[in-house]
């Protein structure tokens, strides 16, 4: 087998064959700056690691009825972890309220109920007795901590066509594949 000079010339027309050492400095400079990107892109998951807010994971309101809808929420102080319990392991008393008003004023339902380990701590409310055709803020509580609040609406009572309607649908999300954008456009629907 032959060896290779590394003072020799090219074998290929046209290239020279120079050994330069590595620019070290420019090494470190893009290193660092790929560094400090990853660390910006990871930073939320760390934080939402380590939190102890059980309601990491938000809120939700869904299957709208004229008298109702359905809150759910799941507690995870720690959705990350790798035994998939999200950080609880007990089942654990969640308080929920329904308001007439964005602020929480004037509670127009409340209830307790419980998010068991067997369900994933998952938290299901189905919701009746609702005035029709109006809004509704709604928000948990749990492990001393309290939700965001979320909104929703009940439908048109059933004798009344509404003079438009606008529907949106969306299914169950991959992060892997995107950023939830579908949910950036569901506000104007």
């Amino acid at each position: 087998m032959p060896v290779i000079d590394p003072s020799a010339a090219s074998p290929l027309p046209g290239c020279a064959a120079t050994l330069a050492p590595p620019d070290r400095g420019r090494r470190r400079i893009l290193i660092a700056g790929a560094s400090l990107a990853a660390a910006g892109l990871l930073s939320p998951f760390a934080r939402a690691s380590g939190s102890a807010d059980p309601f990491m994971l938000g809120v939700a309101a869904g299957d709208p009825l004229a008298d109702g809808f359905v809150l759910w929420t799941r507690l995870a102080p720690r959705p990350l972890d790798p035994d998939g319990r999200g950080g609880l392991h007990a089942a654990v008393p969640v308080r929920w309220q329904v308001a007439s008003d964005p602020q929480m004023r004037t509670i127009v339902r409340q209830g307790e109920t419980v998010a068991s380990p067997v369900w994933g701590h998952a938290v299901h409310v189905e919701l009746t007795g609702l005035a029709a055709d109006r809004p509704y803020w709604y928000c948990f509580q749990a492990l001393g901590a309290r939700s965001p609040i979320g909104s929703a609406r009940t439908l048109p009572a059933a004798h009344r066509t509404p003079d438009a309607a606008r529907f949106g649908f969306v299914s169950c999300s991959h992060w892997e594949l995107g950023y939830f954008s579908a949910y950036l456009f569901s506000p104007g629907i």
